[in-house]
């Protein structure tokens, strides 16, 4: 045997031994696996999931409105004149009746005066013609001519006495003052604009609802708002009024809520979101509302069948923060995921870790 047959006998034990090696290593490596791991079929999603219930449901429309005071007004003199006093302080909570600019009425005082003594002297004269027309002294004429000049000297008198009082500008009802548009001294005429009033407890929200709710709707219907002002706080109410048309344009009906703001926590002008309760729909199919999964097409909801997730679409109906309605795709009983379907596709094997009743409490 020469050389190279030599060396090429070695070349193919080597490889021989390299295969066999090799197959024993594949041989364990299989072995291991499949001697430690666990069946395939074991290898199942883990979801919670609750059973679709029966139950009532609140019937609710969704709105936007802002806020406005339901009386707000501007202040203005009926008479002409200067300003005397400034009687009140910028943005604060005034009485009804509390005074809040005074004009200057000097002049209106004075005629005043003079009408209540003319007024006195009217009177005075009056009775004494009374009482000498009663002794047959003075003709009933003369009676008669005193009695007019008394009416007149007091229709006179009663004149003046108005001026005096609009002279001074006062308060309609309780409300929070703005900033004063005028300063003493200034001269202001009649309907021109002093400082705005704004019935700041007392105020509502202006809102618009499909009319699809119309057989629903009712005075005094409750109605909860919320605002960025005030966060995971609500504020209720009561629907004050109800248009009697339907807007043509866009097929809704106007309403208006009074909202109660006794500590002065809302204010005119603010954003808010809008609840109205227009009541109760018994007996409805009832799932939590993170169980649905938007799609392109709708919305869907996993169903749980022989141990597999199948991908459910359904029709829904009202919504609350935590449940929503369904009109169609399931029925009572069901058992579907209402945790963990973000990891879920159709036919995904799933193992049920929790399960719950679906209730609205």
């Amino acid at each position: 045997m020469n050389i190279t047959n030599l060396i090429s006998d070695i070349s193919k034990k080597k490889r021989l031994y390299l295969l066999i090696g090799a197959a024993i290593i594949a041989a364990g490596i299989f072995y291991f696996y499949h001697s430690h791991a666990k069946p395939l079929a074991a290898n199942k999603i883990s979801v919670e999931a609750g059973l679709v219930q029966s139950g009532d449901i609140p019937i609710q429309a969704q709105a936007i409105g802002t806020l406005t005071a339901e009386k707000s007004i501007e202040i203005t003199p009926e008479m002409t004149g200067h300003v005397a006093k400034i009687l009140f302080r910028d943005g604060t909570f005034v009485k009804q009746g509390t005074p809040l600019i005074q004009l200057d009425d000097k002049v209106y005082k004075a005629k005043l005066e003079s009408a209540k003594a003319n007024l006195f002297y009217s009177e005075t004269n009056y009775n004494r013609m009374s009482l000498l027309g009663k002794k047959g002294v003075v003709a009933k004429q003369a009676v008669e001519q005193a009695f007019a000049d008394l009416k007149e000297k007091k229709a006179s008198a009663a004149e003046s006495q108005v001026a005096v009082e609009k002279m001074q500008l006062v308060a309609p009802f309780d409300g929070m003052v703005g900033k004063s548009k005028v300063s003493p001294g200034n001269y202001v005429s009649i309907g021109q604009g002093l400082v705005s009033l704004v019935d700041t407890q007392h105020l509502r929200v202006e809102y618009s609802i499909a009319e699809k709710y119309l057989s629903s709707l009712k005075q005094d219907q409750e109605v909860k708002i919320t605002t960025n002002a005030y966060p995971g706080k609500e504020f209720s109410g009561k629907v004050t009024y109800i248009s009697p048309t339907i807007n043509t344009e866009n097929r809704t009906m106007t309403l208006y809520a009074t909202i109660p703001n006794e500590n002065n926590l809302l204010t005119a002008g603010l954003f808010v979101n809008i609840t109205h309760f227009l009541g109760i729909e018994h007996n409805s199919l009832i799932i939590p509302s993170q169980s649905l999964t938007a799609t392109i097409d709708g919305q869907l909801v996993y169903k749980i069948v022989d141990g597999k997730a199948v991908s459910t679409p359904v029709t829904i109906g009202q919504r609350t923060k935590d449940h929503v309605q369904i009109i169609s795709g399931l029925t009572q009983n069901d058992k579907i995921v209402t945790v963990g379907q973000q990891k879920l596709k159709d036919g995904s094997a799933v193992e049920v870790v929790d399960s719950n009743k679906i209730t609205t409490k």
